[in-house]
Protein backbone atom coordinates (compact mmCIF):
# COMPACT_ATOMS: atom_id res chain seq x y z
CA UNK A 1 0.00 0.00 0.00
CA UNK A 2 2.81 2.43 0.91
CA UNK A 3 4.67 1.73 -2.34
CA UNK A 4 1.48 2.26 -4.35
CA UNK A 5 0.86 5.61 -2.65
CA UNK A 6 4.47 6.57 -3.34
CA UNK A 7 4.11 5.67 -7.02
CA UNK A 8 0.91 7.73 -7.27
CA UNK A 9 2.61 10.74 -5.68
CA UNK A 10 5.56 10.47 -8.05
CA UNK A 11 3.22 10.19 -11.04
CA UNK A 12 1.18 13.15 -9.80
CA UNK A 13 4.28 15.31 -9.46
CA UNK A 14 5.45 14.41 -12.97
CA UNK A 15 2.05 15.28 -14.43
CA UNK A 16 1.81 18.77 -12.96
CA UNK A 17 3.30 20.60 -15.98
CA UNK A 18 1.48 20.87 -19.28
CA UNK A 19 -2.05 21.26 -20.57
CA UNK A 20 -4.88 19.32 -18.95
CA UNK A 21 -8.04 17.93 -20.52
CA UNK A 22 -10.28 17.80 -17.42
CA UNK A 23 -11.77 14.45 -18.30
CA UNK A 24 -10.53 10.93 -17.70
CA UNK A 25 -9.06 10.12 -21.11
CA UNK A 26 -7.01 6.99 -21.77
CA UNK A 27 -4.90 6.77 -24.94
CA UNK A 28 -2.96 3.57 -25.65
CA UNK A 29 -0.09 4.01 -28.11
CA UNK A 30 1.71 0.88 -29.26
CA UNK A 31 4.98 1.11 -31.22
CA UNK A 32 6.85 -1.07 -33.74
CA UNK A 33 4.09 -2.47 -35.96
CA UNK A 34 5.09 -3.46 -39.48
CA UNK A 35 8.73 -4.27 -38.75
CA UNK A 36 9.95 -7.78 -39.53
CA UNK A 37 11.84 -8.14 -36.26
CA UNK A 38 13.02 -11.74 -35.93
CA UNK A 39 11.79 -13.34 -39.16
CA UNK A 40 11.14 -16.85 -37.83
CA UNK A 41 11.70 -19.33 -35.03
CA UNK A 42 14.22 -21.06 -37.28
CA UNK A 43 16.19 -17.83 -37.73
CA UNK A 44 16.17 -17.26 -33.97
CA UNK A 45 17.50 -20.76 -33.31
CA UNK A 46 20.20 -20.49 -35.99
CA UNK A 47 21.37 -17.10 -34.74
CA UNK A 48 21.43 -18.31 -31.16
CA UNK A 49 23.50 -21.32 -32.24
CA UNK A 50 25.86 -18.92 -34.05
CA UNK A 51 26.56 -17.15 -30.77
CA UNK A 52 24.36 -14.07 -31.10
CA UNK A 53 22.77 -12.96 -27.81
CA UNK A 54 19.20 -13.62 -28.94
CA UNK A 55 17.91 -14.07 -25.39
CA UNK A 56 19.38 -10.85 -24.08
CA UNK A 57 16.34 -8.81 -25.11
CA UNK A 58 12.65 -9.55 -25.49
CA UNK A 59 12.86 -7.93 -28.93
CA UNK A 60 15.34 -10.49 -30.24
CA UNK A 61 13.49 -13.28 -28.44
CA UNK A 62 9.81 -12.56 -29.14
CA UNK A 63 9.31 -9.62 -31.54
CA UNK A 64 8.25 -10.62 -35.03
CA UNK A 65 5.94 -9.48 -37.82
CA UNK A 66 2.34 -9.51 -36.66
CA UNK A 67 -0.08 -12.11 -37.96
CA UNK A 68 -3.83 -12.05 -38.51
CA UNK A 69 -4.20 -14.24 -35.41
CA UNK A 70 -2.26 -11.69 -33.35
CA UNK A 71 -4.51 -8.84 -34.47
CA UNK A 72 -7.74 -10.80 -34.05
CA UNK A 73 -6.79 -11.83 -30.51
CA UNK A 74 -5.88 -8.24 -29.64
CA UNK A 75 -9.08 -6.83 -31.14
CA UNK A 76 -11.15 -9.39 -29.23
CA UNK A 77 -9.69 -8.15 -25.94
CA UNK A 78 -10.23 -4.50 -26.79
CA UNK A 79 -13.84 -5.09 -27.84
CA UNK A 80 -14.72 -6.51 -24.42
CA UNK A 81 -14.15 -3.22 -22.59
CA UNK A 82 -16.41 -0.21 -23.11
CA UNK A 83 -15.93 3.35 -21.89
CA UNK A 84 -18.50 5.80 -20.56
CA UNK A 85 -19.62 6.50 -24.14
CA UNK A 86 -20.17 2.82 -24.88
CA UNK A 87 -17.12 2.73 -27.17
CA UNK A 88 -14.60 -0.09 -27.08
CA UNK A 89 -11.07 0.32 -25.83
CA UNK A 90 -8.71 1.06 -28.67
CA UNK A 91 -5.03 1.09 -29.56
CA UNK A 92 -3.16 3.54 -31.76
CA UNK A 93 -0.48 1.39 -33.45
CA UNK A 94 2.60 3.34 -34.55
CA UNK A 95 3.91 1.79 -37.75
CA UNK A 96 7.32 1.55 -39.32
CA UNK A 97 6.53 1.64 -43.02
CA UNK A 98 9.48 -0.18 -44.58
CA UNK A 99 11.89 -3.02 -43.94
CA UNK A 100 15.28 -3.76 -45.50
CA UNK A 101 15.26 -5.46 -48.88
CA UNK A 102 18.02 -7.90 -47.97
CA UNK A 103 18.48 -9.33 -51.45
CA UNK A 104 18.98 -5.93 -53.09
CA UNK A 105 21.28 -4.70 -50.32
CA UNK A 106 23.46 -7.79 -50.65
CA UNK A 107 23.48 -7.48 -54.44
CA UNK A 108 24.85 -3.93 -54.28
CA UNK A 109 27.61 -4.93 -51.88
CA UNK A 110 26.04 -3.13 -48.92
CA UNK A 111 26.74 0.17 -50.64
CA UNK A 112 23.20 1.54 -50.52
CA UNK A 113 20.12 0.84 -48.46
CA UNK A 114 17.10 -0.58 -50.27
CA UNK A 115 13.56 -0.70 -48.90
CA UNK A 116 10.81 -3.27 -48.84
CA UNK A 117 7.58 -1.26 -48.40
CA UNK A 118 5.22 -2.12 -45.54
CA UNK A 119 2.52 -3.37 -47.92
CA UNK A 120 5.01 -5.73 -49.56
CA UNK A 121 6.19 -7.08 -46.21
CA UNK A 122 2.61 -7.69 -45.07
CA UNK A 123 1.48 -9.30 -48.33
CA UNK A 124 4.54 -11.53 -48.73
CA UNK A 125 5.54 -12.34 -45.16
CA UNK A 126 2.64 -11.94 -42.73
CA UNK A 127 0.54 -15.00 -41.83
CA UNK A 128 -3.15 -14.63 -42.57
CA UNK A 129 -5.11 -11.75 -44.06
CA UNK A 130 -3.56 -8.92 -42.06
CA UNK A 131 -4.79 -6.28 -44.52
CA UNK A 132 -8.41 -7.22 -43.90
CA UNK A 133 -7.82 -7.14 -40.14
CA UNK A 134 -6.41 -3.60 -40.42
CA UNK A 135 -9.63 -2.46 -42.08
CA UNK A 136 -11.83 -4.37 -39.66
CA UNK A 137 -10.03 -2.84 -36.67
CA UNK A 138 -10.30 0.69 -38.03
CA UNK A 139 -13.98 0.23 -38.86
CA UNK A 140 -14.68 -1.25 -35.42
CA UNK A 141 -12.98 1.70 -33.75
CA UNK A 142 -10.28 -0.32 -31.97
CA UNK A 143 -7.35 0.46 -34.32
CA UNK A 144 -6.08 3.79 -35.67
CA UNK A 145 -2.55 3.73 -37.18
CA UNK A 146 0.07 6.46 -36.74
CA UNK A 147 3.71 6.94 -37.86
CA UNK A 148 6.86 5.61 -36.18
CA UNK A 149 9.45 6.49 -38.83
CA UNK A 150 10.24 4.54 -41.97
CA UNK A 151 12.44 1.91 -40.29
CA UNK A 152 13.37 0.99 -36.75
CA UNK A 153 16.98 0.79 -37.94
CA UNK A 154 19.86 3.26 -37.95
CA UNK A 155 20.34 2.42 -41.61
CA UNK A 156 23.58 4.34 -42.32
CA UNK A 157 25.32 2.84 -39.29
CA UNK A 158 24.04 -0.63 -40.13
CA UNK A 159 25.38 -0.45 -43.69
CA UNK A 160 28.79 0.68 -42.46
CA UNK A 161 28.94 -2.26 -40.06
CA UNK A 162 27.97 -4.62 -42.88
CA UNK A 163 30.62 -3.18 -45.18
CA UNK A 164 33.22 -3.64 -42.48
CA UNK A 165 32.64 -7.38 -42.68
CA UNK A 166 31.99 -7.79 -38.95
CA UNK A 167 31.18 -11.49 -38.72
CA UNK A 168 28.12 -11.59 -36.47
CA UNK A 169 26.52 -8.56 -38.10
CA UNK A 170 26.86 -10.33 -41.43
CA UNK A 171 25.49 -13.55 -39.93
CA UNK A 172 22.44 -11.69 -38.61
CA UNK A 173 21.97 -10.12 -42.05
CA UNK A 174 22.08 -13.52 -43.78
CA UNK A 175 19.19 -14.60 -41.57
CA UNK A 176 17.12 -11.46 -42.26
CA UNK A 177 17.77 -9.89 -38.86
CA UNK A 178 19.00 -6.31 -38.48
CA UNK A 179 19.04 -5.74 -34.72
CA UNK A 180 22.50 -6.95 -33.77
CA UNK A 181 25.30 -4.46 -33.23
CA UNK A 182 28.94 -5.38 -32.55
CA UNK A 183 30.99 -4.37 -29.52
CA UNK A 184 31.87 -0.69 -29.52
CA UNK A 185 28.49 0.49 -30.81
CA UNK A 186 27.41 3.59 -28.87
CA UNK A 187 24.92 2.71 -26.13
CA UNK A 188 22.35 5.07 -27.59
CA UNK A 189 22.48 3.17 -30.89
CA UNK A 190 22.51 -0.34 -29.44
CA UNK A 191 21.35 -2.98 -31.92
CA UNK A 192 20.96 -0.24 -34.54
CA UNK A 193 17.36 0.32 -33.34
CA UNK A 194 17.08 4.16 -33.29
CA UNK A 195 16.25 5.17 -36.86
CA UNK A 196 17.27 8.78 -36.24
CA UNK A 197 20.75 8.05 -34.90
CA UNK A 198 23.51 9.08 -37.31
CA UNK A 199 27.25 9.48 -36.92
CA UNK A 200 27.84 12.09 -39.61
CA UNK A 201 25.96 15.24 -40.59
CA UNK A 202 26.47 14.12 -44.18
CA UNK A 203 23.70 11.58 -43.52
CA UNK A 204 21.16 14.23 -42.49
CA UNK A 205 19.63 14.94 -45.88
CA UNK A 206 19.17 11.28 -46.77
CA UNK A 207 17.60 10.65 -43.39
CA UNK A 208 15.14 13.48 -44.00
CA UNK A 209 14.25 12.06 -47.42
CA UNK A 210 13.80 8.61 -45.88
CA UNK A 211 11.48 10.01 -43.22
CA UNK A 212 9.34 11.73 -45.83
CA UNK A 213 9.35 8.62 -48.02
CA UNK A 214 8.11 6.69 -45.00
CA UNK A 215 5.10 9.00 -44.76
CA UNK A 216 4.29 8.34 -48.42
CA UNK A 217 4.51 4.60 -47.73
CA UNK A 218 2.13 5.08 -44.80
CA UNK A 219 -0.40 6.75 -47.09
CA UNK A 220 0.03 3.95 -49.65
CA UNK A 221 -0.70 1.37 -46.96
CA UNK A 222 -3.63 3.02 -45.17
CA UNK A 223 -5.08 5.57 -47.57
CA UNK A 224 -4.72 8.56 -45.23
CA UNK A 225 -2.00 10.69 -43.65
CA UNK A 226 -0.92 10.04 -40.08
CA UNK A 227 -1.72 12.66 -37.49
CA UNK A 228 0.95 11.79 -34.92
CA UNK A 229 4.63 10.84 -35.06
CA UNK A 230 6.79 9.12 -32.48
CA UNK A 231 10.56 8.68 -32.90
CA UNK A 232 11.95 5.13 -32.45
CA UNK A 233 13.86 4.62 -29.20
CA UNK A 234 13.34 8.22 -28.11
CA UNK A 235 16.02 9.56 -30.48
CA UNK A 236 15.38 12.36 -32.99
CA UNK A 237 16.94 15.23 -34.95
CA UNK A 238 16.47 18.80 -33.81
CA UNK A 239 14.47 20.69 -36.44
CA UNK A 240 13.21 17.64 -38.35
CA UNK A 241 9.69 18.39 -37.12
CA UNK A 242 9.60 21.02 -39.89
CA UNK A 243 9.41 18.24 -42.50
CA UNK A 244 6.78 16.33 -40.56
CA UNK A 245 4.55 19.41 -40.47
CA UNK A 246 5.06 19.92 -44.21
CA UNK A 247 3.78 16.36 -44.65
CA UNK A 248 0.59 16.95 -42.63
CA UNK A 249 1.82 15.53 -39.31
CA UNK A 250 1.20 18.18 -36.67
CA UNK A 251 1.54 16.22 -33.41
CA UNK A 252 4.45 14.44 -31.79
CA UNK A 253 4.03 11.90 -28.99
CA UNK A 254 7.21 12.13 -26.92
CA UNK A 255 8.72 10.67 -23.77
CA UNK A 256 9.36 13.15 -20.98
CA UNK A 257 12.96 13.20 -22.14
CA UNK A 258 14.30 12.47 -25.60
CA UNK A 259 17.77 12.49 -27.15
CA UNK A 260 17.84 15.06 -29.98
CA UNK A 261 20.83 15.64 -32.25
CA UNK A 262 21.83 19.31 -32.17
CA UNK A 263 23.59 21.43 -34.81
CA UNK A 264 26.95 20.32 -33.39
CA UNK A 265 26.15 16.66 -33.99
CA UNK A 266 25.67 15.87 -30.29
CA UNK A 267 22.72 13.90 -28.94
CA UNK A 268 21.45 15.70 -25.86
CA UNK A 269 18.49 15.08 -23.58
CA UNK A 270 15.59 17.47 -24.03
CA UNK A 271 12.71 17.63 -21.57
CA UNK A 272 9.13 18.07 -22.79
CA UNK A 273 5.67 18.72 -21.43
CA UNK A 274 2.27 18.29 -23.00
CA UNK A 275 1.21 21.26 -25.18
CA UNK A 276 4.78 22.38 -25.94
CA UNK A 277 5.08 23.78 -29.46
CA UNK A 278 8.10 23.87 -31.73
CA UNK A 279 9.08 26.88 -33.87
CA UNK A 280 7.71 24.99 -36.89
CA UNK A 281 4.24 24.56 -35.39
CA UNK A 282 4.46 20.97 -34.12
CA UNK A 283 2.46 20.31 -30.94
CA UNK A 284 4.01 17.85 -28.52
CA UNK A 285 2.42 15.71 -25.86
CA UNK A 286 4.02 13.40 -23.33
CA UNK A 287 3.46 9.70 -22.88
CA UNK A 288 3.03 9.69 -19.12
CA UNK A 289 2.31 5.99 -18.48
CA UNK A 290 3.94 2.77 -19.62
CA UNK A 291 2.67 -0.77 -19.94
CA UNK A 292 5.20 -3.46 -20.81
CA UNK A 293 3.87 -6.79 -19.47
CA UNK A 294 6.49 -8.96 -21.21
CA UNK A 295 9.43 -6.89 -19.95
CA UNK A 296 11.42 -8.51 -17.14
CA UNK A 297 11.14 -5.30 -15.09
CA UNK A 298 7.33 -5.19 -15.38
CA UNK A 299 5.99 -4.09 -11.99
CA UNK A 300 2.42 -5.29 -12.42
CA UNK A 301 -1.01 -3.74 -12.85
CA UNK A 302 -0.71 -1.71 -9.66
CA UNK A 303 2.16 0.28 -11.13
CA UNK A 304 0.27 1.00 -14.35
CA UNK A 305 -2.85 2.06 -12.43
CA UNK A 306 -0.79 4.34 -10.20
CA UNK A 307 0.56 6.13 -13.25
CA UNK A 308 -2.94 6.54 -14.68
CA UNK A 309 -4.22 7.84 -11.36
CA UNK A 310 -1.40 10.39 -11.18
CA UNK A 311 -2.39 11.69 -14.61
CA UNK A 312 -6.07 11.94 -13.70
CA UNK A 313 -5.37 13.74 -10.41
CA UNK A 314 -3.67 16.48 -12.44
CA UNK A 315 -6.44 16.65 -15.02
CA UNK A 316 -4.21 15.07 -17.67
CA UNK A 317 -4.98 12.33 -20.13
CA UNK A 318 -3.30 9.00 -19.39
CA UNK A 319 -1.22 8.40 -22.50
CA UNK A 320 0.05 4.83 -22.21
CA UNK A 321 3.11 3.74 -24.17
CA UNK A 322 3.55 0.07 -25.04
CA UNK A 323 5.08 -2.09 -27.80
CA UNK A 324 4.02 -4.74 -30.30
CA UNK A 325 6.32 -7.30 -28.68
CA UNK A 326 3.80 -7.58 -25.83
CA UNK A 327 1.04 -8.85 -28.12
CA UNK A 328 2.55 -11.10 -30.81
CA UNK A 329 2.91 -14.86 -30.63
CA UNK A 330 4.78 -15.78 -33.79
CA UNK A 331 7.89 -16.71 -31.83
CA UNK A 332 6.06 -18.08 -28.79
CA UNK A 333 2.29 -18.06 -28.29
CA UNK A 334 2.80 -17.90 -24.52
CA UNK A 335 4.26 -14.41 -25.00
CA UNK A 336 1.07 -13.19 -26.69
CA UNK A 337 -1.13 -14.90 -24.10
CA UNK A 338 0.73 -13.21 -21.27
CA UNK A 339 0.52 -9.76 -22.82
CA UNK A 340 -3.15 -10.04 -23.70
CA UNK A 341 -4.06 -11.39 -20.28
CA UNK A 342 -2.42 -8.41 -18.61
CA UNK A 343 -4.05 -5.99 -21.05
CA UNK A 344 -7.45 -7.55 -20.38
CA UNK A 345 -6.95 -7.14 -16.63
CA UNK A 346 -5.71 -3.56 -17.04
CA UNK A 347 -8.71 -2.48 -19.11
CA UNK A 348 -11.10 -4.18 -16.70
CA UNK A 349 -9.45 -2.40 -13.76
CA UNK A 350 -9.60 0.97 -15.54
CA UNK A 351 -13.32 0.76 -16.34
CA UNK A 352 -14.11 -0.45 -12.82
CA UNK A 353 -12.04 2.19 -11.03
CA UNK A 354 -13.03 5.06 -13.34
CA UNK A 355 -16.47 4.34 -14.84
CA UNK A 356 -16.43 7.81 -16.46
CA UNK A 357 -13.29 6.95 -18.46
CA UNK A 358 -13.10 7.81 -22.16
CA UNK A 359 -10.96 5.69 -24.49
CA UNK A 360 -9.50 7.70 -27.37
CA UNK A 361 -7.19 7.15 -30.30
CA UNK A 362 -4.13 9.36 -30.54
CA UNK A 363 -5.84 11.14 -33.43
CA UNK A 364 -8.99 11.90 -31.44
CA UNK A 365 -6.94 12.99 -28.43
CA UNK A 366 -5.10 15.62 -30.47
CA UNK A 367 -8.40 17.46 -30.89
CA UNK A 368 -8.24 18.24 -27.17
CA UNK A 369 -4.83 19.90 -27.61
CA UNK A 370 -5.88 22.38 -30.28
Amino acid sequence: MISQIKRSLISTFRNLPGKGVNKKVVVIECDDWGGIGVPSVEAYQSLKKAGLPMDSSRYSRFDTLESADDLQALFDVLAQHKDSRGKAAMISPFYNTANPDYEKIKANGFSTYETEPLLTSIKQRAKGDVLSLWNQGITAGVWMPEYHGREHIATAMWLRALRSGEEKTRTAFEHGFASYSPAGTPKLALNFRPNFYIEDNADLNQLRLDMEDGIALFVAAFGFYPTVFNAPNGVFIDGFDEYLVKNQIHYNAVPRQRFDRDVNGQYRLKTFRTSDKTPHGMTLYVRNCNFEPTEKSYAGLGHALSQIQGAFICGKAAVIGTHRVNFVGGMDEKNRAKGLNELNQLLAAITKKWPDVVFMSAKEFTNLLS
